[in-house]
């Protein structure tokens, strides 16, 4: 635990001053939207489409953020010799990006709730129903985020493993292309099989999570309505990101070189 401690410092240590700056960036995509507000007189019309599209991008903070990590890291080749499993390598990384995340979406629902705060009487939207969706919208991008950063550290396992073998060296962006294109074409064709469909679909869970948002009268009206999730779809999601990082893992295990 202590070993594993260690590396959550020193990922954190390389890592907060990219942080600060993505913060400094967000901070600034929120002031120009409040600005124009401000200039033209019309409050509400662009902030909080600012914030609903800044929190919706964040399925790609959390990949885009380990991807970068894994670039400094291997700047260095330090772990090529490092004594922790790939295992409590990877999982640092991911943990300090998962906490990146959390950091920036509590900025971003933060705003979005001082927005309601102020102009409560032009939101049509129940106060409980709007935390049911707060919720869940937050806990969906980071489960989505999560799955995504699997498969981004699956596909630059991938890339970089292939460097060990000249004929295709050059060209190995254009082997994980096409993987990425063959393995999203298998997936497609299975999840149209009718049998598979049926099953998938067998049990669901509603969640409030279809939203609708309409500018009419002055405010902002928000429809929240319960969409079913397939159970079984989640345990697929589930499995194929564990299975995803224990392939990446095996890849470092046989000293990728970066």
């Amino acid at each position: 635990m202590s070993a594993f401690k260690g590396l959550l410092k020193k990922d954190f240590g390389i890592s907060k001053f990219w942080f600060l700056f993505w913060l400094i960036f967000l901070l600034t995509l929120l002031i120009i939207p409040l600005g124009m507000e401000i200039y033209f007189h019309m409050p509400l019309s662009f902030l909080p489409m600012a914030v609903i599209l800044l929190l919706g991008g964040h399925v790609f903070f959390l990949p885009a953020m380990l991807l970068s990590l894994l670039h400094l890291e291997g700047k260095t080749q330090l772990w090529l010799y490092n004594p922790q499993t790939s295992k409590v390598l990877f999982l640092s990384k991911i943990t300090v990006s998962f906490v990146y995340q959390v950091i920036s979406q509590v900025l971003l629902t933060g705003v979005g709730l001082t927005i309601y705060q102020f102009y409560k009487n032009q939101f049509f939207i129940e106060v409980s129903t709007l935390f049911k969706g707060i919720l869940v919208l937050n806990a969906g991008l980071l489960l989505i985020a999560l799955y995504m950063s699997c498969w981004a550290l699956f596909y630059w396992t991938i890339y970089h493993s292939l460097g060990k073998f000249p004929a295709v060296k050059n060209w190995r962006w254009l082997v994980v292309l096409i993987l990425f294109f063959v393995l999203n074409t298998i997936s497609t064709l299975i999840a149209k099989v009718e049998f598979i469909k049926e099953i998938v679909n067998k049990w669901t869970i509603p969640v409030l999570m279809n939203t609708n948002f309409n500018y009419k009268q002055g405010g902002w009206e928000i429809n929240l309505n319960a969409a079913e999730i397939p159970l079984a779809g989640i345990i697929v999601y589930v499995i194929t990101a564990f299975c995803l990082f224990l392939i990446s893992c095996w890849l470092l295990d046989r000293k990728v070189e970066v």
